[in-house]
């Protein structure tokens, strides 16, 4: 296999971040603030260390378990788990990406910005990380959730804003049920 070339390196940083965010256990967490406000500085951050480890694996395709562990632990940050085999999945797509760009074949990322806005509609079981750890399956309390996910349809909507922001960085935005009434 051939090494990385810069625009190897370009094409996999971003074929990291396309590929985490088409995962429905990531995506539902950082939509949802499950980690908090910095919740998409997390998934930032993880794929960061998924960049790294390809950089500074020997082989990345041997050290696979390591590299599931790392997006075990991502999602931790975002206190979610996945318990449908995603983290496999999404970790094999992974090394097929790596190798894909140390021959400088970009095709993945190409079908990957193509299907960007294109995510199809899944159900996967997700956990927020609020349920207790048991070895009884059977228990009442379980916390994990099907969650249907169709980001094809979700587009941000605009706020209007009134006011440009202020030396502290926040804006000014008016509220819709006021817009174009008068006093």
């Amino acid at each position: 296999m051939n090494e990385l070339t810069e625009e190897g390196r370009t094409v996999l940083i971003e074929g990291i971040g396309l590929i985490l965010w088409r995962w429905t256990a990531m995506r539902a967490a950082v939509e949802n603030g499950w980690g908090g406000r910095d919740s998409q500085a997390k998934a930032d951050g993880t794929v960061s260390t998924v960049f790294n480890f390809f950089i500074q694996s020997n082989d990345p395709a041997k050290d696979i378990e390591k590299l599931g562990d790392i997006l075990d632990k991502g999602l931790d940050e975002l206190n979610t788990t996945a318990e449908d085999g995603s983290v496999d999945e999404v970790a094999n797509t992974l090394i097929d990406l790596y190798e894909d760009c140390c021959n400088d074949n970009y095709e993945m990322l190409e079908e990957l910005r193509a299907t960007r806005s294109q995510a199809s509609a899944s159900v996967v079981k997700v956990s927020n990380g609020n349920d207790e750890d048991s070895d009884d399956e059977d228990e009442d309390n379980d916390q994990t959730t099907d969650m249907m996910v169709d980001a094809s349809n979700q587009k941000p909507e605009a706020m209007p804003v009134d006011e440009p922001a202020t030396d502290d960085g926040w804006t000014v935005i008016s509220s819709r049920k006021n817009k174009g009434k008068r006093n």
